[in-house]
């Protein structure tokens, strides 16, 4: 009964992680540079974020700019298949990636960005098939983590970079990057004590 509750669960993931990929990222908010100036100073007065908001949970001022005008900006996929486009849109969309993520070379990083659906249907696949080895799952959930862990730490350490470009995350980042994670737990949970739909 409670494996097919996990699996359910593994589902409910995939679907919330894909979903928040094509939801707004992260958005240029000109108005909160005096807000976004003053929280710089209290972040480098304080220190900066600790493992709890670093690879965990939001900060509160990520919760309040996350809700504020929530459908607007650049999703996971615009960013990730903008930049190919050679368009003045698709720049804009690579710099507030490279900005965002603290990335310096653009190509990595939207190699990074694409394994997100990628590692979250191979996650469908260890969730869905009745027979599936354990490696392929343990596997999966290890590079749903690394990426989720990745993924968060760059946001992290381009937290001023930021704030002072006057961007936002956005909820769908939020949505991505929490998905990925519940999936990552049900595969690693699966894969470890054997998966089986009999």
């Amino acid at each position: 009964m409670s494996g097919d509750i996990l699996h359910r669960l593994g589902k409910i993931f995939v679907v919330v992680a894909l979903v928040g990929f094509f939801l707004p990222w992260v958005k240029i908010s000109p108005d909160s540079l005096k807000g976004n100036t003053m929280e710089v100073v209290r972040n480098l007065a304080k220190g900066g974020g600790n493992f709890g908001s670093t690879f965990l949970w939001m900060r509160g001022e990520e919760f309040c700019e996350t809700w504020s005008d929530a459908a607007d900006g650049f999703s996971g996929f615009q960013l990730a298949f903008g930049a190919k486009s050679g368009t003045s849109r698709a720049k804009v969309q690579a710099e507030l990636a490279s900005v965002a993520l603290d990335g310096r070379d653009k190509r990595p990083l939207l190699a990074w960005l694409l394994l997100i659906p990628i590692l979250t249907l191979l996650g469908w696949v260890g969730v869905s098939l009745r027979h599936v080895p354990r490696a392929f799952l343990v596997l999966t959930a290890a590079g749903l983590g690394a990426l989720y862990g990745i993924l968060r730490w760059r946001i992290a350490t381009a937290y001023t970079d930021r704030l002072l470009a006057q961007l936002e995350l956005g909820p769908g980042w939020w949505i991505t990057v929490y998905g990925m994670l519940g999936l990552a737990l049900v595969c690693l949970v699966l894969g470890i004590r054997g998966r089986s739909r009999d």
